[in-house]
């Protein structure tokens, strides 16, 4: 048997498309909960292995793939890197909605192959769960989407265990938020040389942010400072935490990224139109949009705290949409915000142990 972090490969369909992966394996138990874990931007499925060793104590079972293009999946084709590059928007749609039929495959894969336990009928326990995290939600979101578009067998086989569905520490622009005027992106600071862009980027993205919006709050609670005035949005000089980036070992950050698909394939979310991300947020989170699909499905926006200005932007901004959909009278799938206190936008690799004890309560809470 395979030990629980070694690269595993997974043929998901008949036209061959391979999903590299990593699996904790089962618990010791008939009613375990297995969590697939879908990584972000340039880093890997290996970024979620310090969950292995630890997801027993919690009943669950961790499987984390590597995306298309991601080392041992497969990679993109040419005509698929066009699409990606290009600006046609009917084009995009319909790429994304093939990145969800592709998670749709694997999801059955996991249940046929691992023969995992169904979904208790309560919903606490057994079945599955499917967390992106960060950029991993713009191939997450779209499965979701597009379920009314997909084969009937695909959906029979996932509605006796799919319970839970999570957005983990997803940014604003792959929700289809647009970045409001005078907030800070690396990216787009021309006081950072192009050759250490990339550093400060992942000092950025990994740092522990002191917003000032929840500085007088309680845990639990929301801020009731939603400018973008009340968010850290640079790097901190002096944080209260060392950054996730400062902490790795160059052997760590050699596992645990893949820098390869950043220029080849990972621009897609900003080549998109934002309002073609939008409507897909709304597809995937109203029940009208899918003819009441997987009815039995829990959504929750898990996010920490001191993550940067986007997360917690993203997460203002889909509050606000949640509550004029309620108002309006739209048919929203269940839904919560889990807001972490003192977590950063690497939970998984820093706090282990207090995701998966959110994870786990979540799914208990199903």
């Amino acid at each position: 048997m395979p030990s629980s972090s070694e690269i595993q490969t997974a043929q998901i369909d008949s036209d061959g498309t391979q999903f590299a992966y990593i699996d904790s394996g089962a618990p010791q138990s008939d009613n375990y909960t297995t969590v697939v874990c879908v990584h972000g931007y340039t880093f890997n499925a290996l970024a979620f292995s310090r969950f292995l060793p630890l997801a027993h104590k919690y009943n669950l079972r961790v499987i984390a793939l590597n995306r298309r293009d991601y080392s041992g999946s497969t990679p993109f084709s040419d005509p698929e890197l066009d699409v990606i590059n290009g600006k046609d928007d009917n084009a995009h749609r319909d790429f994304l909605r093939k990145r969800g039929l592709e998670i749709a495959h694997f999801l059955v894969w996991v249940i046929s192959e691992k023969e995992i336990p169904h979904a208790s009928e309560d919903g606490s326990s057994g079945g599955l769960a499917l967390l992106g995290w960060s950029q991993g939600n713009v191939t997450t979101l779209p499965f979701l989407a597009h379920l009314d578009s997909y084969p009937h067998e695909i959906i029979t086989t996932l509605e006796p265990y799919l319970r839970t569905f999570i957005l983990y520490d997803i940014p604003n622009r792959f929700l289809g938020y647009s970045m409001p005027e005078g907030t800070y992106h690396p990216s787009t600071d021309s006081t950072i040389p192009e050759n250490e862009l990339g550093v400060a980027f992942a000092k950025w993205v990994s740092s522990y942010f002191a917003h000032p919006a929840y500085s007088n709050i309680t845990s639990g609670e929301t801020s009731p400072n939603r400018s973008t005035g009340s968010l850290q949005d640079r790097t901190p000089e002096n944080p209260y935490r060392i950054c996730t980036a400062d902490t790795l070992t160059a052997e760590e950050l050699l596992t645990i990224t893949d820098p390869t698909p950043a220029t080849r394939s990972e621009q897609l979310p900003w080549n998109v139109h934002i309002s073609t991300l939008h409507e897909q947020t709304r597809r995937a989170l109203l029940f009208s949009a899918n003819k009441d699909l997987l009815p039995k499905l829990n959504i929750y926006f898990v996010y920490g705290l001191a993550s940067g200005w986007e997360v917690q932007w993203a997460a203002w901004e889909l509050e606000k949409d949640h509550a004029k959909w309620v108002t309006d009278g739209e048919q929203v799938r269940p839904f919560k915000f889990i807001p972490a206190e003192g977590g950063n936008h690497f939970m998984h690799w820093d706090d282990a142990d207090m995701l998966l004890t959110i994870l786990k309560d979540a799914i208990s809470d199903s």
